[in-house]
Protein backbone atom coordinates (compact mmCIF):
# COMPACT_ATOMS: atom_id res chain seq x y z
CA UNK A 1 0.00 0.00 0.00
CA UNK A 2 1.49 2.87 -0.81
CA UNK A 3 1.00 6.18 0.20
CA UNK A 4 2.53 9.91 0.94
CA UNK A 5 1.60 12.15 3.41
CA UNK A 6 1.77 15.93 4.36
CA UNK A 7 0.61 17.31 7.49
CA UNK A 8 0.91 21.17 7.93
CA UNK A 9 4.05 21.43 6.15
CA UNK A 10 6.27 24.84 5.23
CA UNK A 11 9.36 24.73 3.04
CA UNK A 12 12.03 28.05 3.16
CA UNK A 13 14.80 27.87 0.84
CA UNK A 14 17.63 30.28 1.42
CA UNK A 15 18.01 33.35 -1.47
CA UNK A 16 21.30 33.73 -2.68
CA UNK A 17 24.50 31.49 -2.29
CA UNK A 18 25.76 32.40 0.36
CA UNK A 19 22.85 31.43 2.69
CA UNK A 20 22.75 27.45 0.66
CA UNK A 21 25.13 26.07 2.82
CA UNK A 22 22.55 25.95 5.63
CA UNK A 23 20.42 23.93 3.10
CA UNK A 24 22.99 21.07 2.96
CA UNK A 25 23.11 21.04 6.04
CA UNK A 26 19.81 20.06 6.94
CA UNK A 27 19.43 17.76 4.34
CA UNK A 28 21.70 17.28 1.56
CA UNK A 29 19.85 18.10 -1.34
CA UNK A 30 20.27 20.78 -4.76
CA UNK A 31 18.16 24.15 -4.13
CA UNK A 32 16.26 25.31 -6.91
CA UNK A 33 15.84 28.76 -8.06
CA UNK A 34 12.62 30.25 -6.25
CA UNK A 35 11.39 31.70 -9.21
CA UNK A 36 8.37 33.89 -9.43
CA UNK A 37 5.51 33.93 -7.70
CA UNK A 38 7.30 33.10 -4.01
CA UNK A 39 7.12 35.21 -1.10
CA UNK A 40 10.57 36.42 0.24
CA UNK A 41 11.62 37.82 3.83
CA UNK A 42 15.07 38.96 4.19
CA UNK A 43 17.36 36.09 2.96
CA UNK A 44 14.29 33.33 3.34
CA UNK A 45 12.06 32.63 0.50
CA UNK A 46 8.67 30.75 1.70
CA UNK A 47 8.10 28.17 -0.84
CA UNK A 48 5.73 26.42 0.27
CA UNK A 49 3.13 27.15 2.87
CA UNK A 50 0.69 24.81 5.02
CA UNK A 51 -0.10 21.82 2.91
CA UNK A 52 -1.68 19.50 4.04
CA UNK A 53 -2.56 16.16 1.82
CA UNK A 54 -2.63 12.18 1.51
CA UNK A 55 -2.20 10.44 -1.73
CA UNK A 56 -2.90 7.18 -1.47
CA UNK A 57 -2.35 3.84 -3.89
CA UNK A 58 -3.84 4.00 -7.36
CA UNK A 59 -4.50 8.05 -7.74
CA UNK A 60 -2.92 9.78 -10.17
CA UNK A 61 -2.56 13.43 -9.10
CA UNK A 62 -2.42 16.52 -11.55
CA UNK A 63 -0.06 19.32 -10.05
CA UNK A 64 -0.99 22.76 -11.81
CA UNK A 65 -0.23 26.13 -11.10
CA UNK A 66 1.71 28.99 -12.75
CA UNK A 67 5.64 29.39 -12.48
CA UNK A 68 6.79 29.86 -9.83
CA UNK A 69 3.84 28.60 -7.43
CA UNK A 70 6.09 25.84 -6.03
CA UNK A 71 5.33 22.96 -8.17
CA UNK A 72 8.68 21.61 -8.61
CA UNK A 73 9.38 22.57 -4.63
CA UNK A 74 6.72 20.37 -3.44
CA UNK A 75 7.51 17.39 -6.05
CA UNK A 76 11.11 17.15 -4.06
CA UNK A 77 9.34 17.19 -0.75
CA UNK A 78 7.21 14.52 -1.96
CA UNK A 79 10.18 12.76 -2.91
CA UNK A 80 12.11 13.23 -0.04
CA UNK A 81 14.80 15.32 -1.54
CA UNK A 82 13.86 18.92 0.27
CA UNK A 83 12.78 18.26 3.88
CA UNK A 84 10.47 20.36 5.35
CA UNK A 85 11.06 23.04 6.98
CA UNK A 86 8.24 22.56 9.44
CA UNK A 87 5.72 20.02 9.54
CA UNK A 88 5.58 16.04 8.58
CA UNK A 89 6.43 14.33 5.76
CA UNK A 90 5.55 9.92 5.32
CA UNK A 91 6.00 8.01 2.83
CA UNK A 92 5.19 4.29 2.45
CA UNK A 93 6.51 2.44 -0.90
CA UNK A 94 9.50 2.94 -3.81
CA UNK A 95 9.60 6.41 -4.98
CA UNK A 96 11.04 6.86 -8.13
CA UNK A 97 11.41 10.42 -10.01
CA UNK A 98 11.44 11.83 -13.45
CA UNK A 99 13.23 15.46 -12.79
CA UNK A 100 16.30 15.38 -14.78
CA UNK A 101 18.40 12.08 -16.19
CA UNK A 102 21.58 13.18 -15.49
CA UNK A 103 21.98 13.99 -11.79
CA UNK A 104 24.17 11.43 -9.95
CA UNK A 105 26.02 10.06 -13.26
CA UNK A 106 30.02 9.39 -12.23
CA UNK A 107 32.13 11.47 -15.37
CA UNK A 108 34.98 9.22 -14.97
CA UNK A 109 33.02 6.07 -15.38
CA UNK A 110 31.61 4.18 -18.08
CA UNK A 111 28.07 3.85 -19.50
CA UNK A 112 27.46 0.47 -18.45
CA UNK A 113 29.41 1.24 -14.97
CA UNK A 114 27.07 4.28 -14.48
CA UNK A 115 23.73 1.80 -15.15
CA UNK A 116 24.80 -0.25 -11.79
CA UNK A 117 25.78 2.69 -10.05
CA UNK A 118 22.81 3.96 -10.75
CA UNK A 119 20.14 0.97 -10.59
CA UNK A 120 22.12 0.57 -7.16
CA UNK A 121 21.22 4.24 -5.79
CA UNK A 122 17.47 3.53 -7.44
CA UNK A 123 17.37 0.66 -5.38
CA UNK A 124 17.59 -2.20 -7.76
CA UNK A 125 19.28 -5.64 -6.12
CA UNK A 126 22.20 -7.03 -8.65
CA UNK A 127 20.10 -9.64 -10.16
CA UNK A 128 17.43 -7.04 -11.37
CA UNK A 129 20.50 -4.92 -12.51
CA UNK A 130 21.06 -7.70 -14.94
CA UNK A 131 17.34 -8.00 -15.91
CA UNK A 132 17.38 -4.87 -17.23
CA UNK A 133 20.51 -3.73 -18.57
CA UNK A 134 20.40 -4.84 -21.80
CA UNK A 135 17.30 -3.13 -22.34
CA UNK A 136 18.58 -0.22 -21.14
CA UNK A 137 21.57 -0.27 -23.51
CA UNK A 138 19.26 -1.05 -26.50
CA UNK A 139 17.26 1.96 -25.42
CA UNK A 140 19.64 4.28 -25.13
CA UNK A 141 21.16 3.69 -28.34
CA UNK A 142 24.66 4.13 -27.42
CA UNK A 143 26.34 1.52 -29.32
CA UNK A 144 30.09 1.09 -28.57
CA UNK A 145 30.11 4.21 -26.23
CA UNK A 146 28.34 2.76 -23.34
CA UNK A 147 31.82 1.36 -22.67
CA UNK A 148 33.45 4.59 -22.50
CA UNK A 149 33.82 7.12 -20.05
CA UNK A 150 30.34 9.50 -19.73
CA UNK A 151 32.83 12.51 -19.36
CA UNK A 152 33.35 12.05 -23.54
CA UNK A 153 29.02 11.70 -24.18
CA UNK A 154 27.60 14.73 -25.57
CA UNK A 155 24.60 16.31 -23.36
CA UNK A 156 21.99 14.41 -25.27
CA UNK A 157 24.16 10.60 -24.96
CA UNK A 158 23.87 11.58 -21.35
CA UNK A 159 20.31 12.58 -21.30
CA UNK A 160 19.58 9.31 -23.27
CA UNK A 161 21.59 6.92 -21.32
CA UNK A 162 20.09 8.57 -17.91
CA UNK A 163 16.53 8.47 -19.13
CA UNK A 164 16.86 4.42 -20.03
CA UNK A 165 18.06 3.99 -16.07
CA UNK A 166 15.59 6.45 -14.46
CA UNK A 167 12.19 4.53 -16.72
CA UNK A 168 14.25 1.08 -16.18
CA UNK A 169 11.94 -0.36 -12.82
CA UNK A 170 8.24 -0.28 -12.32
CA UNK A 171 7.60 2.53 -9.50
CA UNK A 172 5.34 1.91 -6.55
CA UNK A 173 5.16 5.94 -6.43
CA UNK A 174 5.96 7.97 -9.67
CA UNK A 175 6.94 11.86 -9.48
CA UNK A 176 7.40 13.59 -12.89
CA UNK A 177 8.25 17.39 -13.25
CA UNK A 178 7.12 18.51 -16.58
CA UNK A 179 10.77 20.73 -17.05
CA UNK A 180 12.02 16.96 -17.53
CA UNK A 181 13.50 16.59 -20.74
CA UNK A 182 14.41 13.84 -23.33
CA UNK A 183 17.22 14.21 -25.82
CA UNK A 184 16.34 15.02 -29.89
CA UNK A 185 12.55 14.47 -31.69
CA UNK A 186 13.21 11.72 -32.48
CA UNK A 187 14.55 9.96 -29.15
CA UNK A 188 11.65 12.37 -27.33
CA UNK A 189 8.74 10.04 -29.54
CA UNK A 190 9.89 6.96 -27.72
CA UNK A 191 10.40 8.58 -24.54
CA UNK A 192 6.72 9.74 -24.41
CA UNK A 193 5.47 6.42 -25.19
CA UNK A 194 8.01 4.93 -22.61
CA UNK A 195 6.33 7.36 -19.86
CA UNK A 196 2.79 6.74 -21.34
CA UNK A 197 3.49 3.46 -20.05
CA UNK A 198 5.20 3.84 -17.25
CA UNK A 199 2.24 6.17 -15.74
CA UNK A 200 -0.47 3.81 -16.64
CA UNK A 201 1.42 0.95 -14.48
CA UNK A 202 2.35 3.34 -11.69
CA UNK A 203 0.58 2.50 -8.37
CA UNK A 204 0.62 6.45 -7.78
CA UNK A 205 1.58 9.04 -9.80
CA UNK A 206 1.89 13.04 -9.06
CA UNK A 207 2.47 14.83 -12.56
CA UNK A 208 3.43 18.57 -12.17
CA UNK A 209 2.41 19.87 -16.02
CA UNK A 210 1.28 22.86 -17.72
CA UNK A 211 -0.42 20.34 -20.27
CA UNK A 212 -3.92 20.34 -19.57
CA UNK A 213 -4.06 17.33 -22.34
CA UNK A 214 -1.98 15.60 -20.20
CA UNK A 215 -4.02 15.91 -17.03
CA UNK A 216 -7.12 14.85 -18.37
CA UNK A 217 -5.52 11.97 -20.02
CA UNK A 218 -4.26 10.64 -16.94
CA UNK A 219 -5.53 12.37 -13.38
CA UNK A 220 -8.41 11.70 -11.98
CA UNK A 221 -7.41 14.58 -9.11
CA UNK A 222 -6.27 17.38 -9.89
CA UNK A 223 -3.57 20.14 -6.71
CA UNK A 224 -3.81 23.78 -7.90
CA UNK A 225 -0.62 25.60 -6.10
CA UNK A 226 -0.97 29.46 -5.77
CA UNK A 227 2.07 30.98 -4.31
CA UNK A 228 3.45 28.12 -2.14
CA UNK A 229 -0.61 27.29 -1.36
CA UNK A 230 -3.30 25.12 -2.17
CA UNK A 231 -6.04 26.57 -3.65
CA UNK A 232 -8.18 23.56 -4.52
CA UNK A 233 -7.63 19.66 -4.08
CA UNK A 234 -10.08 18.00 -6.20
CA UNK A 235 -11.76 16.37 -9.27
CA UNK A 236 -9.94 17.22 -12.46
CA UNK A 237 -12.58 18.80 -14.58
CA UNK A 238 -13.42 21.18 -11.71
CA UNK A 239 -9.69 22.11 -10.66
CA UNK A 240 -8.67 22.79 -14.41
CA UNK A 241 -11.86 25.37 -14.44
CA UNK A 242 -11.56 27.11 -11.91
CA UNK A 243 -7.49 27.65 -12.51
CA UNK A 244 -8.93 29.04 -15.61
CA UNK A 245 -11.03 31.09 -14.40
CA UNK A 246 -8.38 32.63 -12.29
CA UNK A 247 -6.12 33.36 -15.20
CA UNK A 248 -9.16 35.36 -16.71
CA UNK A 249 -9.85 37.29 -14.06
CA UNK A 250 -6.20 38.09 -12.79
Amino acid sequence: MSVIRLTSVNLDLPVGVKSLKSLFTRKPAPASDPGGGHRVQGEVCKVLQDINLEINSGEKVGLIGVNGAGKSSLLRVLAGIYAPTEGAYEAQGKISTLFTATVGMQNNASGRENIFLSARTLGLSRAQIAAVRDDIIEFAELGEFIDLPVRLYSAGMKMRLGFAIATSIKPEILLIDEVFGAGDVRFRKRANERIKTIIEGAGLLVLATHSEAAIKNFCERVIWLDQGEIRFDGATEEGLERFRNAGKTA
